[in-house]
């Protein structure tokens, strides 16, 4: 049907009174609105029929472009077509679609060069919705997990997990405004702050240095099993909007070579508060992994909750049909260069002096997701040796 209509436009603007070579050509020839000699032209030169779907006018337009091909002198036969091969099409859009809005987005998402642009435009719809929801925003989610070599133990690997939230913002009154989610409670954990000292409360792992000035206030909501740190202040709008940095270390987490089990190392991460971007960097030692292309993943938390372990055969149907491009971040640490957080160098520099770790001697990995859906989870993981290999 697409391919009909193709076809019919681009006799009748051949048969047009005068000469069409792009879409200006079109209003000028046929007297028409920029708008509808746009599309007019697109339908005509696309290179797939496919592609023009989503640019055919609505019929009142339509209409008026045979009206007025057929005052210019254009062939009966031609104008014909055009409007048959007009009537298929909307039978086409009601059989399939049910109305224009459907039938637009079954085609965009038929079309790759389509498609990443609505899958876009259609997360930072949902941003904008969420943050109305929730009341607050950030504008960069950031984690990075840092791993090196074990200093006490040879097989196994320590980790620093380095995490951000920048441009913090409520956008009405009285929203709670959760900062970092740790899904253990502090107190007892074998994690520590990165120079090595027990965690107590929140500002232990904060880094003040790296937070927005004056450093926000923070309050921390026991359970059963965790502690979630929640901004305090009442401050609404962008004036309000504050910066929060953290940093922990576990000492051996796991082993340096990996099992049918536990084949990977990585990082699994989802935003505490609608975001417009989310970064996430994979920092490994030269000596824990070969060479390779990390593989990055988007998981559903809404059925089943957070990930808790890589790979699970029972998440694999929470999986998202979206693919993160993971770019290599070449020689560090230069390579950390992030224009989005001018600052960036500066805080991985600062966690691994505080463990005595080389920078230079780590392959980074880079994952930016703009605006990620809320309930969504990025992972990003690379494959251990194992022990034999």
């Amino acid at each position: 049907m697409l391919e009909r209509l193709q076809h019919a436009l681009a006799s009748l603007l051949a048969a047009a009174p005068g000469e069409v070579r792009k879409a200006a050509d079109v209003e000028r020839v046929f007297g028409l609105d920029h708008r509808l000699g746009w599309q007019v032209y697109r339908i005509a030169n696309a290179k797939h029929p496919l592609a023009a779907g989503t640019h055919v006018p609505a019929r009142v337009s339509m209409e008026r472009l045979i009206r007025v091909a057929g005052r210019k002198g254009v062939a009966s036969s031609v104008v014909e077509e055009v409007q048959a091969a007009f009537e298929d099409f909307e039978r086409l859009v009601e059989q399939e679609a049910g109305s224009r809005t459907a039938f637009d987005t079954l085609i965009t998402c038929a079309v790759p060069e389509h498609l990443a642009e609505a899958e876009l435009a259609a997360r930072e719809s949902l941003f904008l919705a969420a943050r109305t929801v929730r009341g607050a925003s950030m504008r960069l989610s950031l984690f990075t997990s840092i791993a090196y070599p074990s200093a006490n133990q040879s097989d196994m690997i320590d980790t620093c997990n380095l995490m951000g939230n920048f441009g913090v913002q409520r956008i009405r009154p009285g929203a709670l405004i959760e900062t970092s989610a740790l899904f253990r409670d502090p107190r007892g954990s074998q994690v520590r702050t990165i120079d090595g000292k027990p965690i107590v409360e929140s500002t232990d792992i904060m880094l003040p240095a790296f937070c927005s000035a004056p450093a926000p206030r923070l309050s921390v909501r026991r359970g059963d099993q965790s502690a979630r740190y929640v901004l305090e202040g009442a401050n609404v709008g962008l004036k309000g909007a504050v910066d929060t940095v953290f940093a922990d270390f576990l000492a051996a987490g796991r082993t340096r070579f990996g099992t049918a089990a536990r084949p990977y190392i990585g990082v699994a991460h989802a935003t505490d508060t609608p975001a417009a971007l989310q970064i996430i960097d994979l920092l490994v030692h030269e000596s824990l992994v070969p060479q390779q292309v990390p593989e990055a993943r988007v998981y559903d938390m809404v059925p089943h909750g957070q990930l808790t372990k890589l790979p699970d055969p029972d998440r694999e149907l929470d999986r998202v049909a979206f693919e993160p491009r993971v770019r290599t971040l070449g020689r560090l640490p230069t390579g950390l260069r992030c224009l989005h957080l001018p600052r960036y160098q500066e805080m991985v520099a600062h966690v691994c002096a505080a463990r005595g770790w080389d920078v230079e001697r780590l392959r980074g990995y880079r994952v930016e997701v703009e605006y990620p859906v809320y309930s969504w989870q990025t992972a990003v993981t690379l494959r251990l040796p194992t022990e034999h290999s």
